[in-house]
């Protein structure tokens, strides 16, 4: 999926203090619908259709509650690495940073800040706000052997989620509540004409399990590519940095 020396096996910092946070009434946590739930994530990950397995993981890991403040992952495959580093507070969820080389864990691409891509509490029965974000609020860097070299940035910005809608997952999910997470870039000052969307398929409960990705074509959305991660499925990958920069 796109969006993001001395190697050694570093763990995510622990909050052993971390007090859980609940959302308002009459709204929910979206990371319910970005993390596969207590316990099915210890020993369990969303596996392949098409693409590559995804393995919820959360610092800090509260069980059935979720902290105010961390750290989450979607990790790729069973090495603990490609991934994408999500970060969240009480008021969004951040992506921070994704991989650059599928096979080499001391290349990425990493936010010059977190760039939110949903409000941490939503309607539980309504869509979320759209996210609107500079050219400057977008700048990413790219690294090699965990030193920047190159810095972009993703010029106008959209997120937005949707309601929650009941869906046939497929694979052996059956029916699944899933919320929309629509990421548009490269678009216009007026957040429209956006060259490329991704659609994030979130399952309550579950995580991600499906991704597709459009190219704008003459005004019209074009699907290029779709990861389908519809597969519950036993197993656990420990994430593995190369890089402390590439999640602290």
């Amino acid at each position: 999926m796109k969006q993001s020396l001395l190697l050694l096996v570093m763990c995510l910092p622990v909050f052993s203090a971390a007090q859980s946070f609940r959302c308002p009434k009459n709204s929910e946590d979206m990371l319910s619908y970005f993390v596969m739930s207590y316990p099915n994530r210890s020993d369990h990950y969303m596996g392949p259709g098409n693409a590559n397995p995804i393995y919820s993981s959360i610092d800090p890991d509260l069980g059935t509650a979720f902290a105010a403040n961390g750290t989450f992952l979607w990790v790729k495959s069973a090495n603990g690495y490609p991934w994408d580093v999500n970060t969240f507070d009480q008021k969004f969820v951040y992506h921070r940073a994704t991989e650059l080389k599928w096979v080499d864990p001391t290349t990425f691409k990493r936010q010059v800040n977190d760039m939110p891509i949903s409000p941490r509490c939503v309607s539980s029965h309504g869509a979320g706000a759209a996210i609107q974000i500079t050219p400057a609020q977008s700048a990413y860097s790219f690294y090699a052997s965990c030193q920047p070299y190159q810095t972009a940035n993703l010029s106008y910005v959209s997120n937005a989620i949707s309601k929650p809608t009941n869906v046939n997952a497929g694979g052996n999910l059956g029916t699944v509540t899933t919320r929309y997470l629509t990421y548009k870039y490269a678009c216009d000052a007026s957040y429209s004409s956006c060259g490329y969307m991704e659609v994030f398929a979130l399952g309550k409960g579950i995580g991600l399990y499906d991704w597709k990705y459009y190219t704008n074509q003459s005004g019209n959305w074009v699907l290029n590519q779709e990861s389908v991660i519809n597969n519950f499925s036993v197993g656990h990958s420990t994430p593995y940095f190369a890089c402390p920069n590439t999640a602290q």
